[in-house]
């Protein structure tokens, strides 16, 4: 198992459920090929490992936390981030929200 991100592999997250990565498995086995059957076998390898309880927290004791995942989930959350100016927004948005929250807890 070394240093194979299985995560990664499937393109889930560490918090991903069952019915998850049983669709991105599936997902995954549409989009192989014949020829490549390396990439069969470790996605195969790595939904055994996720779908079953005791060795994927035997998994995450040993890898969750390294470098590889961290990178992995990293480039996730990069991937998926709403782009700068969404994000000021966003920001703006709960500024103003905690502002409001202040307000009606102390009105002095």
């Amino acid at each position: 198992m070394g240093d194979v991100d299985y995560y990664a592999i499937l393109e889930v997250g560490p918090e991903a459920e069952r019915g998850e990565i049983e669709d991105a498995y599936q997902r995954a086995v549409a989009g192989t090929r014949a020829a490549e059957p390396s990439r069969a076998r470790m996605l195969d390898e790595a939904r055994a490992v996720l779908l079953d309880p005791a060795a994927r927290a035997d998994y995450d004791a040993r890898c969750v936390g390294s470098a590889v995942i961290e990178e992995t989930v990293a480039a996730i959350l990069q991937a998926h981030q709403p782009p700068v100016s969404a994000r000021r927004l966003i920001r703006a948005e709960w500024s103003l929200a905690l502002a409001a929250l202040r307000l009606r807890e102390d009105p002095s």
